[in-house]
C-alpha cells in the first residue's frame, strides 16, 4: 500500500458543528450507489463475493457466484482510483473531508485531472463548496504529484510543490516558464527572488514533469474481457442494447434473516449495507443501460464504418441528452465495455471532444488520433514525419489543430518522437573484429 507524502494544511473548519457535519457527510448509500457504478464487471464480481463473504445478509447467484474471476486477481492490481482512497485513508482528516476526498477521486477524468468545477459539484451534492475545497487539498497531496489537479498550470505546479518548492513559488515558475526556456537568470532572479543556483536546480526538474499523471499503460487502456453491456443488431436493422449476462451479477437478501429484527447493532449495520448494496446495483444497471442506448444511437456510423466516422461526443452532451450530472456519466463510462459482433469497444470510444476543421464539421479528437496513427505507419522508416510535418499533412486535409496538440496525441499514443523514430531505425554499426 503506498503512503501519503505529506498531509495537506487544516482540517474541518472549527466553525463546522456536528451538525452541520453530519449534514455534510456524503451518505453511505450514496457513496455505495456511485462506488458500484464505476467498478467495470470483473470488479464488481470480486467486490460482490467479498461483499457475500462478509456479510450474512447477502445471498449470491448467477454470474457473480461463478464467473471464473478471482477476487484475488483485481486486489493484486488495485486501480488507480483504489490506490487514491487507500492514500485517503491514511490521513488525519475528518470524516466529512475524507467523504469529500473520496468523492472527488471518483470524478477525475482517467488522465488524473478534476475538469468538473467544484461548485457544480457542490450543488449537485448538496455540500459546501468549502468543504470540496478541503477535500481537494487532501487529493491534491496524493501520489502520482499532480493528481487532481484542474488544468496544466496546476499539475505542474502540484509536482514542483512535491520537489519542495511554496506552492505560490509553484505556481510562478509555472507562469514563467518561458524565462526558463530563455534561461534569463537575471530577470526570474528579481520575479522570483530566488538565488541562480536554486533557479538552475528548478530549470532541471522542468523536463522530468508530466502533464497526464494518470495516463494509463497499454495494459490498464485494453478493454475489459467481461462486457457490461451487449450491442445486438435486429431484422430491421435497428441496434439494442442489454447488459451483459456476465455484468449482471444476482445479488439477493437472505429471506430469512431479512424477516427477523435484528439482534445487534452490528446484525443492523450489515443489513442495512446489503439493501444499499441491492440498491446500488439496480441503480447501475440501469444507468448503464441508459448510457449505453444513448451512445449507439449517438454515433451509427462510427460502429458502421470505423473510428474515422466518430463524431464529437463530450460527456457534458450525454448528461445533458439523459439529464444527468456529467459526473455520473463519467463514472459509467470508465473502464466499461460494450460487445459488438465479436468486438469488445469501450465505452470511453464513444466520447471525443471536437477540434475544429478549416471547412466542415468538427471532428472528433479520437478520429483524429487515428488518422495521425495511419500517417506514422505509413511514413518512411528513414525520414519519420516530424510533429510539425504531421500537423501541415493534417491542415491539407481541412484538420485545423496545433503542433503541440499533435505532439500531445502522439505522446499519448506511446509514439516516440520523429528523431527517436530516426534513430531506431537507423542500422546499428557492427564492429570490425580484430584477430
Amino acid at each position: 500500500m503506498m503512503a501519503p507524502r505529506r498531509t495537506p494544511q487544516g482540517g474541518v473548519r472549527q466553525s463546522l458543528a456536528p451538525r452541520l457535519q453530519q449534514r455534510t457527510t456524503l451518505a453511505p448509500a450514496m457513496q455505495t450507489a456511485l462506488t458500484l457504478l464505476r467498478l467495470p464487471a470483473a470488479e464488481l464480481h470480486a467486490e460482490l463475493m467479498r461483499e457475500a463473504a462478509d456479510n450474512p445478509y447477502i445471498r449470491l447467484r448467477g454470474p457473480a457466484a461463478g464467473t471464473g474471476v478471482a477476487a484475488d486477481s483485481v486486489v493484486a492490481r488495485p486501480s488507480a482510483l483504489d490506490r487514491l482512497r487507500a492514500q485517503i485513508g491514511e490521513m488525519p482528516l475528518a470524516p466529512p473531508v475524507r467523504a469529500a476526498a473520496e468523492h472527488l477521486a471518483a470524478e477525475l477524468r482517467e488522465d488524473g485531472y478534476l475538469d468538473t468545477p467544484l461548485a457544480e459539484i457542490a450543488a449537485a451534492l448538496g455540500v459546501p463548496e468549502a468543504l470540496l475545497a478541503e477535500g481537494l487539498s487532501a487529493l491534491q497531496a496524493c501520489d502520482p504529484p499532480g493528481v487532481g489537479a484542474r488544468g496544466l498550470p496546476e499539475c505542474l505546479a502540484l509536482q514542483l510543490v512535491d520537489r519542495g518548492l511554496a506552492r505560490a513559488t509553484a505556481s510562478a515558475v509555472v507562469a514563467d516558464l518561458e524565462g526558463f526556456v530563455a534561461r534569463d537568470w537575471r530577470r526570474l532572479e528579481a520575479a522570483l527572488a530566488l538565488p541562480r543556483p536554486e533557479l538552475e536546480r528548478i530549470a532541471a526538474w522542468l523536463p522530468t514533469l508530466v502533464a497526464h499523471p494518470l495516463v494509463p499503460d497499454a495494459a490498464q487502456e485494453a478493454p475489459a474481457l467481461v462486457p457490461d453491456l451487449v450491442a445486438e443488431v435486429g431484422g430491421d436493422g435497428a441496434v439494442s442494447v442489454r447488459l451483459a449476462d456476465a455484468g449482471r451479477p444476482m445479488l439477493r437478501l437472505d429471506p430469512r434473516l431479512m424477516a427477523e429484527t435484528p439482534a445487534t447493532p452490528e446484525a443492523a449495520a450489515a443489513r442495512a449495507r446489503a439493501q444499499a448494496l441491492l440498491a446500488g446495483l439496480r441503480a447501475r444497471g440501469a444507468t448503464l443501460q441508459r448510457i449505453g442506448t444513448w451512445l449507439v444511437a449517438a454515433q451509427p456510423e462510427y460502429l458502421a464504418h470505423g473510428a474515422e466516422h466518430l463524431r464529437p461526443l463530450t460527456r457534458r452532451a450525454v448528461a445533458a441528452g439523459l439529464d444527468l450530472h456529467p459526473s455520473t456519466v463519467g463514472r459509467a463510462v470508465a473502464g466499461k465495455s460494450l460487445a459488438l459482433d465479436g468486438r469488445l469497444i469501450p465505452l470511453s470510444t464513444f466520447l471525443s471532444a471536437p477540434l475544429p476543421q478549416s471547412d466542415g464539421p468538427a471532428l472528433a479528437g479520437f478520429a483524429v488520433r487515428r488518422r495521425i496513427a495511419r500517417m506514422i505507419a505509413a511514413e518512411p522508416p528513414h525520414a519519420p514525419l516530424s510533429d510539425e510535418a504531421l500537423r501541415r499533412a493534417l491542415a491539407a486535409e481541412g484538420i485545423d489543430i496545433a503542433r503541440r496538440t499533435v505532439a500531445k496525441y502522439r505522446d499519448w499514443m506511446r509514439v516516440p518522437s520523429s528523431f527517436r523514430r530516426r534513430r531506431s531505425a537507423r542500422p546499428r554499426a557492427t564492429p570490425s573484429g580484430r584477430g
